[in-house]
């Protein structure tokens, strides 16, 4: 059963409904990449880590990092453009059941191995 609820938020996040990722504001995507991150953590990664927690750590650090983007022209699109893929990458696996492997080639195509399109948040 929470496998279908964790589809239905899929669904609705990743914009089945006509949603423009352009409009989406950075704080909305960094929610929703907190939130997945969090959820593939627990469910498939093991991670004994709240997932309150693991939110709250993951949302604090994208707020930090905001500032930073915004001085650099172009670096806060990046990040966005990092979070949705990392989004989709994890919510894949996600609605695999944690049989599908998380696609980490796109991701750091999208985000670089360090995550330098988010100054190195998660």
């Amino acid at each position: 059963m929470r496998w279908l609820l964790l589809f239905a938020m899929s669904v609705a996040w990743l914009g089945c409904g006509g949603e423009d990722p352009s409009q989406i504001t950075y704080d909305e995507w960094a929610e929703r990449a907190a939130t997945v991150q969090c959820s593939h953590e627990a469910r498939c990664e093991g991670s004994s880590l709240d997932e309150a927690a693991c939110m709250a750590q993951v949302l604090e650090r994208y707020r930090q990092v905001e500032p930073e983007l915004e001085d650099a022209t172009g670096a806060r699109t990046g990040c966005v453009r990092c979070m949705r893929i990392r989004t989709e990458v994890l919510t894949a696996s996600l609605d695999s059941e944690c049989q599908q492997p998380v696609d980490t080639s796109r991701i750091d195509a999208a985000c670089g191995a360090d995550q330098q399109a988010c100054a190195g948040a998660p």
